[in-house]
């Protein structure tokens, strides 16, 4: 196949996972994701954030987490996912019409802000009564953009669903704006509003380890992806006849040694016991990397060069490099303001 065509149809199958619309695997971090948020539906509390640095894979290790907890739980329940709007303006008409849409239901463009706040609460309560558990999950991804406004709305709807006879189950994912606004909340004094929705925090971390990296390069490499494909991720990328006895998971201490390597050289102080790998990085070097080695038909470049390049070109430096200590320094700030004003 000319290498230009073959290029082409390696993209369709590469955008997608980068996307994050392809498929979503189990990892050491998603895994831990998964027992917080399945803790949290058990013991009856409303809501809990998942709170991680950009690119950490915040979104997909929550929609892993939801699509397994329901076959584990062997009960029928509903859950969607709505990506949060950043707004100059907040106004509850488009607000509820917005939410309307992303719960699926045709008529989310008509009537008042209270009409369509009705039909999304009667949608709720219908959705939640299909279940075993009377209950339905909203999925909030980027949270850190709602608003004072939106999370009192918010508020509302569960406190209508608690009449109703029905849960309402939140999770927020976000990055350390959300723990932020989290902070600024209990400032401010609203307990019911932090006590409700911001109780259940958990961190979501990069992978800690190559065993970790190696355990992700290998679900990977044996994702049947696409469907109709009906053949591992791996097929598309790798001939045996070039690379026989080919193991993806193979070359994850190497490229976790450079991936740190880059880390230290940007940031020489920085604990490598302490670094952690952002999944959207991994998942760039690793199709970059698959990718090289299918168009490399004339055998120019060898294995290990490809996968030096293919981490070189991954974005990891410059993730590095606009990572700043924030969040630590405004943690100090705050524990030293509750200091002085106990």
């Amino acid at each position: 196949m000319n290498v230009g065509l073959l290029l082409g149809k390696l993209i369709t199958i590469t955008s997608p996972i980068l996307n994050g619309r392809a498929f979503e695997i189990k990892t050491a971090p998603v895994e831990a994701c998964y027992t917080a948020i399945l803790s949290w539906l058990l013991s009856g509390v409303a809501a809990g954030f998942v709170l991680g640095p950009p690119r950490c894979g915040k979104t997909c290790a929550v929609r892993w987490s939801l699509k397994a907890i329901l076959p584990a739980l062997g009960l029928r329940v509903h859950y969607y996912e709505i990506p949060a709007r950043s707004h100059d303006e907040v106004r509850a008409r488009d607000f509820f019409s917005y939410l309307l849409k992303m719960v699926k239901h045709r008529d989310y463009a008509t009537g008042t802000a209270g009409d369509r706040r009705d039909r999304l609460q009667n949608h709720l309560i219908l959705k939640a009564r299909a279940s075993p558990l009377r209950t339905v999950i909203l999925y909030f991804d980027e949270a850190q953009f709602l608003t004072f406004q939106e999370w009192k709305w918010l508020l509302n709807i569960s406190n209508e669903a608690v009449v109703s006879g029905i849960r309402i189950f939140y999770v927020f994912s976000g990055t350390e704006e959300l723990a932020q606004a989290r902070e600024h909340y209990i400032e401010r004094g609203q307990h019911q509003l932090v006590g409700r929705y911001m109780a259940g925090v958990f961190r979501l971390s990069g992978l800690a380890s190559p065993a970790e990296l190696q355990e992700c390069l290998s679900a990977f490499s044996k994702e049947v992806y696409p469907k109709s494909s009906k053949k591992p991720l791996i097929e598309h990328f790798v001939d045996p006849a070039r690379y026989p006895n080919f193991s993806l998971e193979s070359y994850a201490p190497h490229m976790w040694d450079r991936l740190l390597e880059c880390a230290a050289a940007l940031e020489p102080s920085a604990n490598p016991a302490q670094t952690t790998l952002p999944m959207h990085y991994v998942t760039a070097a690793m199709l970059r990397f698959l990718t090289s080695l299918a168009t490399n038909v004339d055998g120019k470049y060898g294995i290990d060069i490809l996968l030096a390049e293919a981490i070189n070109h991954c974005g990891f430096d410059d993730f590095i490099r606009s990572t700043p200590e924030e969040p630590k320094e405004r943690e100090a700030e705050r524990d030293g303001r509750r200091a002085r004003n106990p």
